[in-house]
């Protein structure tokens, strides 16, 4: 009786033994069969998606070439027919940069067959006039024009944050009689931010050491430091306020910007403003000043400046 249970039990266990074994390997079938026929497929048709997604997204490289949105502004600052300050900028935004040539009004130039100054141009001819005169100087032509009024520079200065990184070249002291606006500024770094008002003061300050030729200078020294004191410091307003500093320039100016070409460069001059700290720059004209007090530029720096500018690339 032992003897057969002992042989049921060794049968029993032979048993599970194959039943086991069994399992084992058409587990195993099973599972190499959902390899080929479930899971392999499946991850197949997940990359196959995967690269078509990637293929048809813009690249990082594409989201951030904002090569189109590059542009030369004329911009002008302008009270009463006076021209109190002029600039060609260069708006290069896949670059992060901001290229400044400060253009004196007091520039020999001509329009046509029409030569004089491009202040006296001005008055002859209004913007249509000061643009092909600007252009005609310095050899390069620009896609738009702002000139500003005094209220529209100050509000301007205003939302960009003003500047406190300008060092003044001189003791400044000048009262002007007709108004009673007083000029006062101590030589070496500024002591407070300077906004609007202050700006337009030091640029037409009429008593310079070296005359009109230093106010050229302190106009792109002033220029670079605002705008990069923007960026450094103040991007993040400048960027959330963007609509209303355009509003700010078409509402307080003649200009030829619409609101059309804004909105096609505003996601590019954001980028711009808010991934560099000092993407300004500026560069002085070459030339000569004659014995009338009017600036020549070199014919050569008509060259200079599309480098500068970066045109050359363009085949502008």
């Amino acid at each position: 009786m032992a003897k057969k249970r002992k042989n049921q039990v060794s049968v029993l266990i032979a048993y599970v033994l194959a039943m086991l074994v069994s399992l084992a390997i058409f587990g195993s079938a099973a599972l190499v069969l959902r390899d080929i026929f479930v899971t392999r497929p499946e991850l197949e048709r997940e990359k196959a998606s995967e690269n078509a997604e990637n293929s048809e997204a813009p690249s990082n490289e594409d989201e951030d070439d904002y090569s189109s949105a590059r542009g030369t502004v004329l911009f002008v600052g302008e009270n009463g027919g006076v021209i109190n300050g002029m600039a060609m900028i260069r708006m290069l935004p896949d670059l992060t940069a901001i290229r400044i040539v400060p253009v004196s009004p007091y520039t020999y130039t001509s329009v046509g067959s029409v030569e004089g100054t491009i202040q006296s141009l001005y008055e002859a001819g209004g913007m249509s006039y000061l643009k092909t005169a600007a252009e005609t100087a310095l050899g390069v032509e620009c896609d738009c024009y702002i000139k500003i009024t005094d209220e529209g520079w100050k509000s301007l200065v205003d939302y960009l944050g003003g500047t406190s990184s300008y060092s003044f070249p001189q003791d400044m002291y000048y009262k002007n009689e007709e108004t009673g606006e007083i000029t006062s500024f101590s030589q070496g770094a500024a002591t407070r931010t300077l906004y609007g008002d202050d700006i337009r003061r030091i640029i037409t300050y009429p008593l310079y050491d070296g005359g009109n030729e230093r106010r050229l200078q302190v106009l792109g020294e002033l220029s670079v430091s605002l705008i990069n004191s923007a960026c450094a410091y103040n991007s993040g307003a400048v960027i959330g306020n963007i609509q209303t500093i355009f509003n700010v320039i078409y509402n307080n100016s003649d200009s030829n910007i619409t609101s059309k070409r804004f909105s096609e460069v505003r996601e590019a001059y954001e980028y711009l403003i808010g991934n560099s700290t000092s993407p300004a720059s500026y560069r002085l004209p070459t030339g000569s000043w004659d014995s009338r007090g009017y600036f020549n530029v070199d014919a050569s720096f008509a060259e200079e400046i599309k480098t500068y500018f970066v045109m050359e690339e363009e085949g502008e």
